[in-house]
């Protein structure tokens, strides 16, 4: 074997320890306590699946249809890893799961099968709901609500949108506080009730690995301990056919507000049902514009031409019920310039607690708003006049 060969053996043996393949639907995982039902999410060591909690009395027939109830499984894949690195992880793991500030949310299941390492494998299981629960709930992810071909929900308005995204930004600003950046937050890793009745909706599944606030206890320094978690779960290299990822985010730069611009996608799908242009159709769109005002002066008082389909529809001709100071804030959330954008979760979550709804009457905005009620209300009065005539 030539020395060429040799070197692509270990690059691919490496890449293959970093990405980690995946277990596939249906395995058994922790000595036959959970059935792997799908991958939701995956980035750099480590992976996100949807699984099933199974009886742990399997020698007594069972009876009962009901369904087993659902758990988040994240997995950190530690092969290829020295024996010091693994013990920085797990000790990192094991801090995570103790901090109430981050996993105070979900409920877990029974002490002994929350954290648990199975060969090269380190699992962290999060309960989604109890055995009464899951009879009364259906418990599902934010992608399989909105992005699936079902029907839009008509509880799901634009009151509770806002609240969602609140919780979802406190959430995110909270991991911010603890030094993790997500970089990739999307719907798939968005955690709801089917009918929107859990008080605990929506939650973040743990698709992260252990922030770098858990890893000074090994490491020291709070540098150390970035460069550290850095080196050992570098940044996700995303699909740029991502609409909720940050353009910055394809070039290997991320930020708080790389999350913010991810937050303000998943709002935009939440206000609209529609999600946003990715932002690499976005950033090809400006640059068709540049190229276009260079080859003429335009005239200031004519709007530009955008490239059609390239550039962000504007949310409220998706919605014309859309609020301004809703659509005031989703643009400059997913402002393609960071400096544009919020500086953190928290001046989002700031921003979306000051609306009023009430006050903020869409028909206030929108005149053809008004114009629609009063066209519906003229037809309603039409039946009516000839169902009386009728009479």
């Amino acid at each position: 074997m030539s020395e060429a060969q040799t070197k692509e053996s270990a690059w691919e043996v490496e890449e293959r320890e970093l990405r980690g393949a995946a277990l596939p639907e249906g395995s058994i995982i922790l000595g036959g306590r959970y059935r792997l039902i799908r991958l939701l999410h995956q980035r750099p060591r480590v992976h996100l699946y949807l699984a099933r909690r199974l009886s742990g009395r399997r020698e007594r027939i069972q009876y009962s249809e009901e369904p087993e109830p659902l758990v988040a499984v994240r997995e950190l894949l530690l092969g290829g890893l020295s024996a010091r690195e693994r013990m920085q992880i797990e000790r990192a793991a094991y801090e995570e799961f103790a901090s109430f500030t981050l996993l105070a949310s979900p409920r877990l299941p029974e002490a002994g099968d929350r954290l648990r390492v199975e060969g090269d494998r380190h699992y962290l299981v999060q309960q989604l709901v109890g055995l009464r629960q899951a009879r009364d709930l259906e418990v599902m992810t934010l992608a399989d609500l909105l992005l699936s071909d079902l029907r839009w929900p008509d509880w799901l308005d634009l009151e509770i949108a806002l609240s969602w995204s609140i919780q979802l930004a406190r959430l995110v600003a909270r991991l911010h506080r603890l030094g993790c950046i997500l970089g990739d937050l999307d719907p798939t890793t968005v955690l709801i009730d089917g009918e929107g009745r859990a008080p605990w909706s929506p939650t973040l599944l743990v698709s992260w690995p252990p922030p770098p606030v858990f890893w000074q206890a090994t490491v020291g320094a709070p540098q150390l301990a970035v460069e550290q978690y850095r080196q050992l779960f570098p940044l996700p290299a995303p699909s740029a056919a991502n609409p909720f990822v940050a353009p910055e985010v394809f070039s290997g730069q991320c930020d708080e507000r790389s999350d913010v611009y991810s937050l303000g996608a998943v709002l935009y799908l939440l206000c609209t049902h529609y999600a946003p242009i990715t932002a690499t159709h976005r950033q090809l769109a400006e640059i068709l514009d540049d190229e276009e005002i260079g080859a003429e002066v335009p005239d200031p008082l004519e709007p530009l031409p955008v490239p059609e389909g390239l550039a962000l529809v504007p949310p409220h001709l998706l919605n014309a019920h859309l609020p301004l100071a809703v659509e005031d804030i989703l643009l400059r959330a997913l402002a393609l310039d960071p400096e544009q954008r919020y500086p953190s979760a928290f001046a989002l979550v700031e921003e979306l607690e000051a609306l009023d709804l009430h006050r903020l009457g869409a028909w206030r905005y929108r005149p053809g708003v008004l114009s629609r009620c009063l066209g519906r209300l003229s037809a309603f009065l039409r039946r009516c006049t000839g169902a009386h005539r009728l009479a």
